[in-house]
């Protein structure tokens, strides 16, 4: 079935836009080269401690700004932030309890209270023409994140929680797939608008065709009983096409 595009296309834009604002920038292959490599000796771990008399490191790019007070490198790309990290880029930004990745990879985890804000403008938003993008500033929380920035996949587990305005919508899990445009919802799925609102198992929706599917019992929709005007006539009212809360 088509989904109504309210509160399905604002929910699932913004998880986008939200993950997203977290996803590293790939880094640049090493050009290939013809001549033997020469044995490189395996080097120790590097520790960036933030400067005398400030208590951030900065790890900056054109893309998005970094902050956390140690940032311990590898060889091998890997990147540990032991402690509260603090991230942004234009139209958004967040924070979490700690993080880690790759940067050759270009892949983050971040865990433990993760919060993204979007103010609205986020170039992701200001692009999209549907309710998303007219919705005004969102939240997206939840207990970890893991973005493949590479493969475009985002993975967000445990009290997952969105909230735009009067749109709603939490599960216990959300895998994003930027390149399918699927958007897989686990786990005492709920959305809601004003006093329209949908539970279920599980919410399978294609951003580009805006095909979904809900599985799981029950599934329960709720819409509100309109209010006839006073002294109008209460004809049984024909039947008419639902707009879902998802």
């Amino acid at each position: 079935m088509s989904a109504p595009k309210p509160v399905a296309t604002a929910v699932l834009a913004a998880f986008a836009v939200a993950w997203i604002a977290a996803s590293p920038a790939p880094q640049a292959s090493p050009a290939a080269s013809t001549a033997p490599a020469a044995p490189i000796a395996p080097a120790a771990p590097r520790e960036t401690m933030a400067p005398l008399g400030s208590t951030t490191s900065t790890l900056q790019t054109p893309e998005y700004k970094v902050e956390t007070d140690t940032i311990t490198t590898h060889q091998n790309g890997d990147f540990e932030m032991p402690h509260k990290v603090v991230f942004s880029r234009p139209g958004s930004d967040g924070s979490a309890d700690s993080a880690t990745g790759n940067e050759k990879r270009g892949t983050i985890t971040l865990i433990g209270n993760v919060v993204i804000h979007d103010n609205g403008n986020a170039p992701e938003a200001t692009q999209s023409s549907d309710a998303y993008a007219k919705g005004g500033p969102a939240t997206l929380t939840c207990d970890k994140l893991d973005v493949d920035s590479k493969a475009k996949i985002y993975v967000a587990t445990g009290n997952v929680h969105f909230e735009q305005g009067a749109r709603k919508a939490i599960a216990d899990s959300g895998i994003l797939n930027r390149v399918t445009g699927n958007l897989h919802l686990a786990g005492h799925v709920r959305t809601s608008e004003g006093d329209a609102s949908m539970r279920t198992d599980v919410i399978d929706y294609n951003l580009n065709s805006k095909h979904y599917e809900a599985t799981g019992k029950p599934i329960v929709i709720k819409q509100p009983v309109p209010t006839p005007e006073p002294g109008s006539a209460s004809p049984t009212p024909a039947p008419k096409k639902r707009k879902l809360p998802f």
